[in-house]
């Protein structure tokens, strides 16, 4: 907790062995003015070698990440701007401005339907620059800075810098520092279990297919339901993905999936989905499948094209097999309580940059996907279709995962509108 009638100042001891040596950095917070404020919340957490990120929360200020690097020895003083944004409880009048001419409001309820005030939004995910998260994020914030004609920003953290899946789906709950997430489902199904109806493995193996149904409009309209359930508010789907295999081993029979050591996502369906093929399943975080496929951890792992790419697995990785075992859907997430604090012209932004977002990457998703394809070839990779039989013999396996789904979701009629029935 920072206060501004006492120096706030972090130690930490960088090499245990020698307690004398440390870092320490002073922080000191004001608003735009130069005024300085009063209590805040400030967080810290590393996401690099000797870098570290500051989220600091004031109320009445929209969060800010600071990121700093941080060396045993050195004292970093920083004096960091809070932007104000609606007052409460401050002792100021509607008529006064804020920097930029923004408007300030006792209550949330005399904003304008048609304000648009200039801020920065805090947009967060794990995978890095190049997965389809970030081609989403990119295209997302470009459009709300078009839309909202520079007063919008959005600052894309990636690779987990502003916590792993689970942390950013408490945090955007919780008031933190994070006001928008770009994820895919799996992660999502412990937060809102009738998502799991993504995981039904083997249903989807066409892009077509897939993009019909997501965008049925019963079908959004009742999914969007689902994340309001949660306290979520969502805000659109990229173009579909799938998930892909990669591995050291020639696949083509059902049985040469038996005993593959694996890294698959996190989320119990897509677990036990490998498991009934047989697979070894090795837990692990995205930044770390390269170096265990690298000291041999593991043979295998799953991921769309983009991450396999992003992620430089070709370098470790000798066959591709398309597999299109699951799908693999970006969603773009805010929580109901911040969309609900927009007014009706910042809402319209957010939701039309993600249509036109999803529409550019639709437009541009075949081009793209063959130009992966060749990428991949010419780093050396060996792509294997599977056969129809070993396809069909994978869609029995996974038979207990779809009655396992189909008790989870509880909905018959939602899911035989994602099963086409």
């Amino acid at each position: 907790m920072y206060s501004k009638d006492r120096a706030f100042i972090l130690s930490s001891d960088i090499f245990i062995k020698n307690k004398i040596q440390k870092g320490l950095f002073e922080v000191k917070v004001f608003s735009a003015d130069g005024t300085p404020v009063d209590y805040a919340n400030i967080r810290v957490w590393p996401y690099g070698n000797n870098e570290y990120s500051l989220g600091i929360d004031a109320s009445g200020y929209y969060p800010v990440q600071v990121n700093v690097q941080f060396y045993p020895g050195y004292v970093n003083k920083l004096n960091v701007s809070l932007i104000p944004v609606i007052l409460e409880d401050r002792g100021l009048k509607p008529d006064q401005l804020l920097p930029g001419n923004t408007q300030v409001f006792q209550n949330r309820s005399e904003l304008p339907d048609d304000e648009v005030r200039e801020f920065t939004m805090s947009l967060g995910m794990v995978t890095p620059m190049g997965s389809p998260s970030y081609l989403y994020a990119e295209k997302f914030a470009e459009e709300v800075n078009i839309l909202s004609n520079g007063r919008i920003k959005i600052d894309i953290n990636t690779e987990g810098k502003l916590g792993t899946d689970r942390q950013m789906l408490q945090n955007i709950l919780s008031d933190g520092n994070i006001d928008l997430i770009v994820q895919t489902t799996p992660p999502q199904v412990d937060f809102m279990p009738k998502l799991s109806i993504f995981d039904i493995p083997m249903r989807y193996t066409e892009y077509d297919d897939l993009r019909k149904v997501i965008n049925d409009p019963e079908f959004y309209e009742r999914i969007s339901d689902v994340y309001k359930s949660g306290g979520y508010k969502l805000l659109g789907f990229a173009d579909p993905f799938f998930r892909q295999l990669t591995t050291n081993k020639e696949i083509q029979d059902i049985e040469d999936f038996n005993g593959i050591s694996l890294r698959t996502i996190q989320n119990k369906n897509h677990e036990e989905f490998w498991r009934l093929l047989g697979a070894r399943l090795v837990p692990l975080p995205v930044s770390e499948i390269y170096p265990s496929l690298q000291q041999g951890f593991i043979d295998s792992a799953d991921n769309p094209f983009e991450n396999i790419i992003a992620l430089k697995l070709y370098e470790q990785q000798q066959y591709f097999i398309i597999t299109r075992h699951l799908p693999h859907l970006v969603n773009l997430i805010t929580s109901e309580k911040y969309y609900n604090s927009l007014s009706l012209a910042e809402k319209a932004i957010l939701e039309k940059a993600a249509a036109n977002a999803t529409a550019y990457l639709r437009e541009t998703s075949e081009e793209s996907l063959e130009e992966r394809r060749k990428i991949l070839i010419d780093k050396g990779m060996t792509l294997l279709e599977l056969p129809e039989e070993t396809k069909q013999a994978m869609r029995l396996k996974a038979m207990p995962v779809y009655e396992r789904i189909r008790e989870i979701v509880d909905d018959d009629y939602l899911i035989n509108l994602y099963l086409g029935n």
